[in-house]
């Protein structure tokens, strides 16, 4: 005969088992919409990055203008002092060479400046179209991860509670629990408040059920079929 308590073992660990999966499915949708998210976010990090490049090759143009700038005003200082005709033609030069390069890159920048427009309008398109789609997914995340988290601690508790009820048993009890769980896939008791054993499946005959339920003794009747433990649900 087994103890009745091990029908509530039993009860509570199909409970933790269901909330186990509960959980595992949450957390593989919530997999999946990190997932998504992660490719959505990429697309707008990727506009956000090619505006940042055009950005920082437009400051380095700009940079560059600058300092041929001053460049020149350091050749202009040389040219005062020269102390020879072929000295100041080449500082000449280096001053034309300067300049010319200054004009370059001006024409460079007023390119580049176009890009950089064109690459802010389309980094705000793609944070426009997305950004709705984000929120959502993140929202949906975190009451995923809240969900999960509550289940979590019910499980705790379920499992809490089984170790509890285990530590009032005796040892033999529930090694020979264990052991018929093995044999009978984990469901030692099985419920025929249907008229049909949860365990097996078999549907008793009128004869077979009456004769059950008038003998039925808790942690000692069992399935003529299947050798379960059987019990009515109250």
């Amino acid at each position: 005969m087994l103890n009745e308590k091990l029908l509530e073992v039993q009860n509570l660990e199909i409970e933790a088992i269901r909330l186990d999966t509960k959980i595992k499915d949450i957390e593989k949708r919530k997999r999946e919409l990190l997932r998504e998210l992660s490719e959505i976010e990429r697309k707008v990090e990727s506009a956000k990055e090619k505006l940042r490049e055009k950005e920082r090759e437009l400051s380095e143009l700009k940079n560059f203008v600058e300092y041929k700038k001053l460049r020149i005003e350091e050749l202009n200082r040389q040219k005062e002092s020269a102390k020879s005709r072929e000295e100041f033609k080449k500082i000449l030069r280096a001053i034309a060479k300067n300049e010319d390069e200054i004009i370059k890159t001006k024409q460079k920048i007023t390119m580049v400046e176009t890009e950089v427009e064109t690459l802010k309008e389309a980094y705000e398109k793609v944070k426009k179209q997305f950004s709705p789609q984000i929120e959502r997914l993140k929202e949906e995340i975190e009451e995923l991860s809240s969900e999960a988290e509550l289940l979590k601690r019910k499980r705790d508790k379920v499992l809490k509670e089984i170790e509890e009820i285990k530590a009032q048993l005796d040892p033999s009890e529930i090694e020979r629990f264990e052991q018929l769980k093995s044999k009978f896939n984990g469901l030692v008791f099985a419920d025929i408040s249907t008229g049909a054993c949860e365990g097996c499946g078999m549907t008793y005959s009128p004869a077979e059920y009456r004769e059950l339920i008038k003998n039925l003794t808790p942690g000692k009747s069992k399935c003529p079929y299947c050798g379960r433990f059987v019990y009515l649900k109250r």
